[in-house]
């Protein structure tokens, strides 16, 4: 009966960025303080200690995800992409069939976010996407707080 009601936890740690590589966690195991992830430059499985992943893992963005942040549409992104305007991030593919070229989808870091953050404010297309501190703070929390003054609103973080 309470089952019916519950949700499961999903996992929170299942595409990352270590050393500026993507990689795909296959196995997690806080207690046995391991990871087995797939590297996706190598096409190879690689094990890593849990706390040096937690310490030193950057989150991997989709492009939906990316698209939200900078109050953009996906499909405009993917132009700055396919055009060449912007750096190319780093894809996925199927890890049952790595030479399948059929396939393939596109994971941002946090520096790739950044660069077409900057792009898209050099070429002037810049209403309502949020200055880099907020996009920072958006890293960080995915939460940005507003507080009313006198000026208008301005952006408040929660400390660390």
């Amino acid at each position: 009966m309470a089952r019916k009601h519950r949700k499961s936890k999903l996992k929170e740690l299942r595409y990352f960025f270590l050393n500026d590589q993507i990689h795909k966690v296959l196995r997690a195991s806080r207690s046995k303080d391991e990871v087995v992830a797939w590297q996706y430059a190598t096409k190879k499985r690689v094990l890593y200690s849990y706390a040096l992943v937690e310490k030193n893992m950057s989150k991997a963005y989709t492009i939906s995800d990316v698209a939200s942040m900078l109050n953009k549409h996906k499909i405009t992104i993917e132009d700055y992409i396919l055009e060449g305007k912007v750096k190319a991030p780093q894809k996925i593919y199927s890890i049952s069939n790595p030479d399948n070229k059929n396939w393939s989808k596109y994971f941002f870091s946090e520096s790739d976010i950044l660069d077409i953050h900057q792009y898209i404010l050099d070429a002037g297309h810049s209403s309502n996407i949020p200055s880099r501190a907020e996009l920072i703070g958006l890293f960080k929390h995915n939460i940005i707080l507003y507080t009313k003054t006198d000026n208008g609103f301005v952006p408040v973080w929660k400390a660390d």
